[in-house]
């Protein structure tokens, strides 16, 4: 058992230098499949500079070229996602589920930093992610296959009505494009009634985290505040006691 242990927290951390490389190489329009390079000179990175807690190890130091907000991302990327590994492996033990939601929670990860840092939400990671979690919707434990497919269409048109709605008081930006995708995603791995409890603590999240700001004048009322991470939060709690949350509210 402590060995595997061992090796999801491992497989945590690899997951975790993928999640930085795609945030890294997505806003630029670049492939995630190409070898880090390194900025400026844009030489190939060693392997152990894949890493920012091997290059400490390693150098002793940040490297140069490591942007400041970069390395911090990063280094928080990599302590964090092997923490959600083992939590997630303790949670669901080594099965089939495991790996789907393993793999839900590497999405949601990707999407939270490319929305904090860029306002970006891409669609070559939520399109794939949503015809995938359409498929693996036949095939995943306690989730009924109509139940999935019916919350990924009512998340669909939810959240473009709000988009619509958003439009129409405040101007195209309110809510993005990604947002509908993402939320899209959501239905279709969380199903209904989950999917409906997600949208609606959202929208609660969003509107306490926002008057929060406000109050402390981090924001003003023009300011632009991401709203995908509120999505992804709501979503993954949902994703591991949506069962229970909805049956506390549902009774089913």
């Amino acid at each position: 058992m402590i060995l595997t242990y061992i090796f999801y927290a491992l497989l945590g951390w690899v997951v975790g230098l993928v999640i930085n490389h795609a945030a890294n190489v997505l806003p630029k329009r670049e492939t995630i499949w190409q070898w880090p390079e390194r900025a400026p000179d844009e030489t190939r990175k060693s392997l152990t500079d894949w890493s920012i807690l091997l290059s400490r190890l390693t150098k002793g130091a940040v490297p140069d070229y490591w942007p400041s907000h970069i390395w911090k991302r990063a280094i928080i990327i990599e302590i964090t996602t092997p923490i959600f590994f083992l939590f997630l492996l303790y949670r669901f033990e080594f099965t089939w589920h495991l790996a789907l939601v393993s793999l839900y929670t590497t999405i949601l990860i990707l999407i939270t930093v490319t929305d904090l840092e860029h306002r970006l939400i891409f669609n070559v990671v939520t399109l794939p992610a949503i015809l995938f979690s359409i498929a693996a919707a036949f095939f995943t434990p306690n989730l009924f296959w109509p139940m999935a497919l019916t919350g990924g269409v009512t998340a669909f048109i939810t959240t473009y009505g709000l988009w619509l709605l958003g439009a129409l008081l405040y101007g195209h930006g309110a809510l993005g494009a990604g947002d509908i995708t993402l939320a899209t995603f959501l239905g279709f791995i969380l199903g209904v009634p989950q999917i409906i409890l997600t949208i609606i603590f959202t929208v609660f999240l969003g509107a306490f985290v926002a008057l929060v700001l406000l109050i402390t004048r981090r924001v003003t009322r023009k300011s632009f505040i991401p709203y995908g991470p509120f999505l992804t939060i709501t979503g993954w709690i949902m994703l591991i006691w949506g069962s229970e949350i909805s049956q506390y509210y549902f009774g089913n």
